[in-house]
C-alpha cells in the first residue's frame, strides 16, 4: 500500500471515532451526576432501619408481584394468538387487525389508561352493558386488577407481535413435514413451534417484566392507593410529597440492584437455535382446518380484539362531546401542547446524535476486521456498545432523582426542569435508537467499506455522499420514534413539573384526578393526535417519502441530464 492510501484508511478508521467519544462522554457526565447525586446522600442514611421497614420490603414484594403476574397474563395470551395468526396467513382483515392491535404500543401511556378508565371504570361500557341485565361488577378497575389489565394491554400485543415474528420465521418444509407424518397440533407445537419460541422467550420476557416492573402511569393512575405502591411511585412520592431524598435513593438503589439482577439473570438463560438452509417453498398448514384449531384460534383473537380495541375506541368516543371546541381554546392546552413539541424535538434531537456518534463509533472500530485485518478494537467496541444499552439498568425515576440531587444547589426547580426531562428522555429512547441504527449502519459499512477506501471517501464526505443516502430511512425511524416517546411520556415530568411548566401528559393526568374525564379525553385525543403526527411527518420527511412538492411547492430542476441531452452511443 502507497502512503497516500495509508493514510487515508488510517483516516477513514480514526476518523468516525471522535463523534462516539464525544456522546460516551455526554453520556458518562450525565450518569455521572446521577450516580454521584445518589452516592453523596448514602452518609445520611440509617442503614439499621432498612432491614426493619415493613413498607420497603411490601413495596419491593408489590412490585416483583405484580410485574410477574402481568408477563405471565400477557404471555399466556400472546402465545395462542400468535400461532392463530402464524396458522391463519389469509384471514380476512388480518393486516387490519394487526394494525390496529399495533396502536397499543405507540399511543402514549396516558392516552391508554384513560380508554382502560372508559370501558372498566365504574361508569365504563363494561358496567353500562351488564345494567342491561341488572347487574354490575362494581369498582373492581383500582388496584391490582387494574394495573393487570393496563398492563397486559401493553405487552399483550407486543409479545404477539415478537412471537409471530419468530414463527413465521420457521422453513416452510416444516410444514410439510408435519402434514406427511399427521402430527397432531399439540406434537407440532412442543416439537416445532416451542423451540423456536423458547429461543425468544427469556429476552422477550425479560423486557415485558422489566417494563411492568418500573411501570409509573399505569400504577399512579390506577394503584388505588398505599398497599399497591410500586417502587417507581413510591420514589415519586418521596421527593414530590414528602421531600424525603434519604428515603428516595434508598428506593432508587434498591430498583437499580432489581434491575441489573433482573437483566443479568435473563442474558444468562438466552438461547439461540440455529436454523439450517432450507428451500423456502411456500406450503400451507393443514392444522389450521382441524375444529380444535379453529375454536381456539377464534377465542384467541376475539380475547385480543376485546382487550385492545374497546380502549382505543372509548377514547376516541369520549373525545368528540359538546365541550370539544371549548377545550380547544383553552389557553393552558395550547402552552402544554408547545411546551410538549418543544422537549419531544429536543430529546428526539439529542438521541439522534448520541445514537449517530455510537453507530459511527462503532462501524469505525468494526472496519479493520471487515478489511480482512486482526481486529484489536474489540474490547472497545463491546465497551461502546454496553455504554449505549446501559440505560436500560436506570430506570427513569432513578436517573432523575440522581440528577435533580447533584442540581438542586445550582438552580430552582422551575429553572432545573425542563433540562432534566429532555435529558431523562433522551436517554430513555437512546437504547431503542441505537437498536435502529447500529444494524442500518453496519450493513451500508459492509456495501460500502472497500469502495470509499479505494477512492479515499473520509470523514464528512462520507457522510454526505454514502451514509445520509443508504441511512436515511433509519435516521427518519430513529428521530420520529424518539420525538414520539418523548412527547407521550408522565414519568419525568411528573416529578418535576410545575404550574408554569406543563406538559400534555401531566395536563391530562390532572383533568383524569379531578375527575374531569369529559376534558381529558379531548386531551388524550389531542396528545395522541399530536403524537402521530409529529412521527409521521418527521419519519416520512427524512426518510425522503415527502419532499416540498408534496406541499405545493414546484419541483427543482434535475441537476441530472435528460434523456434527450444523453449522446447516442452505439
Amino acid at each position: 500500500m502507497n502512503p497516500i492510501s495509508k493514510t487515508r484508511t488510517s483516516h477513514g478508521w480514526f476518523g468516525f471515532l471522535w463523534p462516539g467519544l464525544l456522546s460516551l462522554c455526554v453520556i458518562s457526565l450525565i450518569l455521572g451526576l446521577a450516580f454521584s447525586g445518589l452516592f453523596s446522600q448514602i452518609f445520611e442514611i440509617n442503614f439499621s432501619k432498612i432491614y426493619n421497614n415493613s413498607y420497603l420490603f411490601r413495596v419491593i414484594r408489590f412490585t416483583l408481584y405484580q410485574a410477574l403476574l402481568s408477563t405471565v397474563i400477557s404471555t399466556f395470551i400472546a402465545i395462542p394468538v400468535a400461532r392463530a395468526l402464524s396458522r391463519r396467513p389469509n384471514l380476512p382483515g388480518r393486516k387490519s387487525f394487526l394494525r390496529l392491535a399495533s396502536l397499543s404500543l405507540i399511543v402514549p401511556t396516558i392516552v391508554g389508561v384513560f380508554g382502560i378508565v372508559a370501558v372498566h371504570g365504574r361508569n365504563g361500557w363494561f358496567n353500562q352493558a351488564l345494567s342491561f341485565f341488572d347487574l354490575t361488577a362494581g369498582n373492581y378497575l383500582y388496584g391490582l386488577i387494574g394495573i393487570l389489565i393496563a398492563h397486559v394491554f401493553f405487552n399483550a400485543p407486543l409479545l404477539s407481535r415478537i412471537f409471530l415474528q419468530t414463527l413465521e420465521a420457521l422453513p416452510q418444509e416444516y410444514w410439510r413435514s408435519t402434514a406427511q407424518l399427521n402430527m397432531s397440533g399439540k406434537d407440532i407445537f412442543k416439537l416445532i413451534e416451542w423451540p423456536m419460541l423458547r429461543r425468544v422467550l427469556p429476552a422477550s420476557c425479560g423486557l415485558v417484566f422489566l417494563l411492568c416492573f418500573t411501570s409509573f402511569t399505569v400504577v399512579l393512575a390506577l394503584g388505588g392507593g398505599p398497599s399497591t405502591n410500586t417502587l417507581e411511585v413510591a420514589i415519586y412520592q418521596a421527593i414530590r410529597l414528602d421531600f424525603d431524598i434519604p428515603k428516595a435513593v434508598i428506593l432508587a438503589l434498591t430498583q437499580l440492584f432489581f434491575c441489573a439482577t433482573l437483566l443479568f439473570i435473563g442474558s444468562r438463560f438466552a438461547r439461540n437455535i440455529p436454523l439450517g438452509n432450507t428451500e423456502q417453498q411456500p406450503a400451507k398448514r393443514f392444522d389450521a382446518k382441524k375444529p380444535a384449531a379453529i375454536a381456539i384460534d377464534t377465542i384467541m383473537l376475539i380475547a385480543m380484539s376485546l382487550l385492545v380495541f374497546p380502549p382505543l375506541l372509548a377514547t376516541a368516543q369520549k373525545a368528540f362531546s359538546t365541550r370539544f371546541f371549548t377545550v380547544l381554546g383553552d389557553e393552558k392546552l395550547w402552552s402544554a401542547s408547545f411546551n410538549s413539541l418543544m422537549i419531544s424535538l429536543a430529546a428526539g434531537t439529542l438521541t439522534l446524535l448520541l445514537a449517530i456518534g455510537i453507530a459511527l463509533m462503532l462501524r469505525s472500530l468494526e472496519l479493520p476486521s471487515r478489511l480482512g485485518k486482526k481486529n484489536y478494537a474489540k474490547p472497545l467496541s463491546a465497551i461502546t456498545d454496553f455504554s449505549g444499552s446501559i440505560i436500560l439498568l436506570l430506570p427513569p425515576f432513578v436517573l432523575a432523582t440522581g440528577l435533580f440531587i447533584s442540581l438542586k444547589g445550582m438552580a430552582n426547580l422551575s429553572a432545573l426542569a425542563p433540562f432534566l426531562v429532555v435529558t431523562v428522555n433522551s436517554l430513555m429512547a437512546l437504547p431503542f435508537a441505537l437498536r435502529i441504527l447500529i444494524p442500518s449502519f453496519e450493513t451500508s459499512a459492509q456495501n460500502s467499506d472497500l469502495l470509499c477506501r479505494s477512492l479515499g471517501i473520509n470523514s464528512l464526505n462520507r457522510v454526505r455522499v454514502v451514509d445520509w443516502p443508504q441511512n436515511k430511512k433509519a435516521l427518519g425511524l430513529t428521530f420520529g420514534l424518539s420525538t414520539a416517546l418523548s412527547t407521550g411520556d408522565l414519568s419525568v415530568i411528573a416529578l418535576f413539573g410545575t404550574q408554569d411548566f406543563t406538559t400534555l401528559p401531566l395536563f391530562m393526568y390532572q383533568k383524569m384526578g379531578s375527575y374531569r374525564l369529559d376534558d381529558a379525553a379531548i386531551i388524550a385525543f389531542f396528545l395522541c393526535t399530536q403524537s402521530l403526527l409529529l412521527f409521521t411527518v418527521i419519519e416520512r420527511t427524512i426518510a425522503g417519502h415527502w419532499s416540498l412538492s408534496s406541499f405545493g411547492f414546484p419541483k427543482t430542476k434535475s441537476l441530472k441530464p435528460q434523456k434527450e441531452d444523453v449522446p447516442n452511443r452505439v
